[in-house]
């Protein structure tokens, strides 16, 4: 029996995986985040990886802007009320004077835009399991920490970043480096 539809078996294949765990209430738990974890454990096959078997392409789980960590970790600067400020996540070049530049020029843009910069986090790393390739090839990871203001819509954020990113590449020699940016500037609860 032919069927008449658009459907080809043929056509199916693996996808890659993404996996969500959430508290339908809205309650922020460790058990949600350890659950998160176990899925990307499990997600290791969705990628490829380089000829020596240790690089894939990296994995990650979004949550609510911790604030209560953060609270406890970041001395650098003190952090406004919880849900009063976004964060940022930025992967920049290892060299100190690119990065200050970098660093800089966001914290220009930000000002100019009518927001608050209110600091820097560095993130903590293990570089001990990385391999040699990824090791010279790892970005330096830090956070920025905007304070939210309430007469500016999301949209301006999304324009913040793309100044910065136009920015960037008029005078960086990494350009590889601005393809690797991620910037996720969170200022709203997920629910």
């Amino acid at each position: 029996m032919e069927e008449n539809n658009l459907y080809n078996p043929s056509f199916e294949h693996d996808n890659c995986g993404i996996g969500a765990v959430v508290n339908i209430k809205g309650i922020q738990t460790y058990k949600t985040v350890n659950d998160a974890l176990k899925i990307v454990q499990q997600l290791e096959h969705r990628a490829g990886k380089d000829a020596t078997g240790e690089i894939g392409d990296g994995v990650g789980i979004l949550t609510q802007i911790p604030y209560q960590y953060l609270k406890k970790v970041v001395t650098q600067f003190e952090l406004p009320e919880k849900g009063c400020f976004g964060v940022g996540m930025f992967f920049m070049p290892q060299d100190e004077k690119y990065r200050a530049r970098i660093q800089k020029m966001f914290e220009t843009i930000i000002r100019k835009e009518g927001m608050r910069f209110i600091g820097w986090r560095e993130v903590p790393v293990n570089p001990s399991v990385l391999g040699q390739f990824a090791l010279d090839a790892m970005p330096y990871i830090t956070q920025a920490c905007i304070e939210k203001n309430l007469k500016i819509h999301m949209s301006v954020l999304y324009l913040v970043v793309r100044l910065f990113i136009k920015e960037c590449s008029l005078f960086i020699n990494y350009a590889h480096f601005i393809k690797t940016y991620r910037i996720q500037i969170t200022n709203q609860p997920l629910h």
